[in-house]
């Protein structure tokens, strides 16, 4: 079975903080009321973002929401 739409949000996530030489903490910390956990959950697709997370992330990663959901 191919992966779902939050497992590609979270991949993508994941490529892009790594690709920044980001920690999950120091992710968190930059969008505002999340925790590493939240990130690490994300990232697994357990989790589903609202759109102001996915502002605050793609502002965080200097992406555009659309790269972040570009798949």
């Amino acid at each position: 079975m191919g992966m779902t739409q939050r497992q590609m949000l979270g991949s993508r996530v994941r490529t892009l903080r790594e690709g920044q030489g980001l920690t999950q903490g120091q992710l968190a910390a930059m969008i505002g009321n999340n925790t590493k956990q939240y990130i690490s959950a994300l990232e697994k697709g357990d989790k589903n973002a609202t759109i102001d997370v996915l502002c605050r992330i793609a502002k965080a990663l200097d992406v555009s929401v659309r790269d972040l959901i570009d798949f």
